[in-house]
This record gives structure tokens, C-alpha cells and sequence, in this order.
């Protein structure tokens, strides 16, 4: 079947034009005459077609796990299958019974890492897993926001207890770090969804599919920034003592300087606003300057020296990540200060 056709437009009734459509391809997809079918403005000169504005609705994933698979293993098939959208999956042992240490695995995923799951049926054959399509209370919106204050918290967190050399208070960061992952998976399956679905798409606040990709890279960076929270957090254990409080000091107010990057980025991404995501995008540059200079500053005497130099790296990326974000927003609205001629 050709992929690309070429039909003339006509115009009916003096307000509506009317072009007729390949009849193989109407066939595969489904529809015919009578059929309603929506219509989708892409950017540009584009425009897509979609025959119904359901969803494709899945069959049920069937996972056969077996003695080779690791715990981790068999984490990640189930992620596969919730990100490509499946909302029943079923995990079966090939020829045995679920080893208990794969039943605690799939357990232990369903409870902290995959919004709106929930297991249906548990026996030594067979565990069912049954995935909510989306959380109505939960818009992508919401999730978005809650994860990068998540991040955001985390990141202050992981620093006041470096600072204070609490190592009892580090500890605490590690576990919000699943949360954000949590959500990160969520909003991914909602992307993947939406890119054939017009009507999630417009839900879900996006112009056009390709808005998916940046959202995509933002979810990554976010959970990133998260990482490195986590990161200054188990650092703490290695301090001899405190760290010297001129150094300490910069430390901090780099570390505030990074997070309002990572915070004007997230802004910028959800006004639309081009002028602010390049606001932060030259922010950043200019704290990863700061990042260097006080870098050089680490005396090798100091006994936590090198503590301070891992963190310190830790907050540049911060600023690298949040401009990354910014360069999405600044993409996603390059038409607002250009001109077409």
C-alpha cells in the first residue's frame, strides 16, 4: 500500500471543503462510511486524522518470568509493559511455581513505583495486575508540579543536613527518591498514551505530539536532580566533622542559586514564556562559572576536601539539568519571537 497520496480539495456548499480518502487505508484503519473521525491542527501545514478518539485498548500482557530472571529482571518487563500503555498484565512462571523472591519483587513495585496499580489476584502460578487507564486527580499538570517540588525539597534537604552534618536527617532523603521515580513513570505512560490520542493530548495541557519529547527530557532531568539529592545526602556520612564555614557558606548560597534555576526553568516551561526560559538558561551558565571558582577555592588541607568537591559538582549539575529544561521551553516556543516571511 503506498504511503503518501496526492488528492484534489473541493470546495462544497461555498464553507466546507471536502477531499476523498483512499479506501485501503480508511480499511485499515477501521472506519467507513457513517464513521466519525476527529480531526487534530498540527503545527505548520500539518494535520492528522484519527478514526475514533478512543484510545486503542490493549490485551492483557502476559510476563513468563523463570528461574534466570533476576529480581530486577522482572522489574523491569513489568515497567516496559506499563509504559507502553498495557492496563491488565499477568506475571507466570514457566513451569513453576513464582519464586517468592520474584512474588516480593512485583509486590514491592506495584506498591511504590507505579501509580495507579493495584494487584487483582496473587497465587504461586500467577500474579495479576490491573492498571488504572489515568487518575482523574491526578492530571499530568499535578504530577509535574509535585515532582519537581519533590526534587526541589529533596535537594534542600540533602544540604541542610550536609551542613549540619546530620547524618540521621540524610538518611530521610533517600526514600523520597522513590516518590519521585513514581511519579516520573506515571507522567512517562501518560506521554505514550496521549502521542496517538488527541483528546488525552489536549487534556493533558500539550499543543501538538511533539510536545512529548520535551516533557520526556524534562521527567528525565527532574528525576536526575532527584538523584543528586540523594547523591549530597550519602556524602555526609564521609564528613570529619563540619565543613568550614566560609566554605560551607558558598556552598549554600550556590546551592539556593542552582534550585532558583531549576524553579525560573520549571516556571518558564508552564507560562510559555520564551524571555524567562532564557533568563534561566544564562542563569545557569553563570552558576556553573560560580561552580568553578569555588571549586578552586578547596583547600587539599582541609580534611573535607574532597566531600566538598563531589557536592560541589552535585549543584553544578543541578544547574545543567534545569537548564536543560529551560532549552525545552525555549523550544517548545521559538515561534512566539520569530517571524515567517
Amino acid at each position: 500500500m503506498n504511503e503518501s497520496q496526492t488528492r484534489r480539495i473541493q470546495l462544497s456548499g461555498g464553507s466546507t471543503y471536502v477531499v476523498s480518502l483512499p479506501k485501503a487505508w480508511m480499511d485499515k484503519m477501521g472506519a467507513g462510511a457513517g464513521d466519525q473521525v476527529t480531526l487534530v491542527r498540527g503545527a505548520g501545514s500539518s494535520m492528522t486524522m484519527f478514526a475514533s478518539s478512543e484510545p486503542e485498548s490493549r490485551p492483557e500482557a502476559t510476563i513468563s518470568i523463570g528461574r534466570a530472571d533476576t529480581e530486577e529482571s522482572v522489574k523491569r518487563k513489568m515497567i516496559a509493559a506499563y509504559l507502553r500503555g498495557y492496563t491488565s498484565m499477568r506475571v507466570v512462571a514457566k513451569g513453576m511455581r513464582i519464586d517468592p523472591s520474584h512474588a516480593r519483587a512485583v509486590k514491592s513495585l506495584v506498591k511504590t513505583s507505579m501509580v495507579g496499580t493495584e494487584i487483582v489476584e496473587s497465587s504461586s502460578e500467577s500474579i495479576g495486575v490491573q492498571v488504572l487507564a489515568r487518575l482523574p486527580e491526578l492530571s499530568f499538570e499535578a504530577a509535574l508540579s509535585r515532582m519537581r517540588t519533590m526534587a526541589a525539597s529533596m535537594h534542600r534537604e540533602a544540604m541542610e543536613a550536609l551542613l549540619s552534618a546530620d547524618s540521621a536527617r540524610s538518611e530521610e532523603v533517600a526514600g523520597m527518591d522513590d516518590e519521585v521515580d513514581r511519579f516520573g513513570l506515571y507522567m512517562r505512560r501518560n506521554l505514550s498514551e496521549s502521542i496517538g490520542d488527541p483528546n488525552m493530548l489536549r487534556e493533558m495541557g500539550l499543543r501538538r505530539a511533539s510536545d512529548c519529547l520535551g516533557y520526556q527530557a524534562v521527567i528525565t532531568r527532574t528525576e536526575r536532580v532527584a538523584d543528586h539529592a540523594v547523591m549530597i545526602a550519602k556524602r555526609t556520612k564521609f564528613l570529619d566533622g563540619g565543613i568550614e564555614p566560609g566554605l560551607a557558606g558558598r556552598m549554600g548560597e550556590l546551592s539556593e542559586c542552582a534550585l532558583g534555576v531549576f524553579e525560573g526553568a520549571f516556571a518558564a516551561l508552564g507560562r510559555r514564556d520564551y524571555k524567562a526560559a532564557e533568563a534561566a538558561a544564562a542563569e545557569a551558565a553563570r552558576v556553573v562559572e560560580r561552580e568553578k571558582s569555588a571549586m578552586a577555592g578547596v583547600r587539599d588541607s582541609d580534611g573535607n576536601a574532597g566531600v566538598a568537591r563531589f557536592v560541589l559538582e552535585d549543584i553544578r549539575r543541578v544547574a545543567e539539568y534545569s537548564e536543560d529544561i529551560a532549552e525545552v521551553a525555549i523550544d517548545q516556543n521559538i515561534d512566539s519571537v520569530i517571524g515567517v516571511g
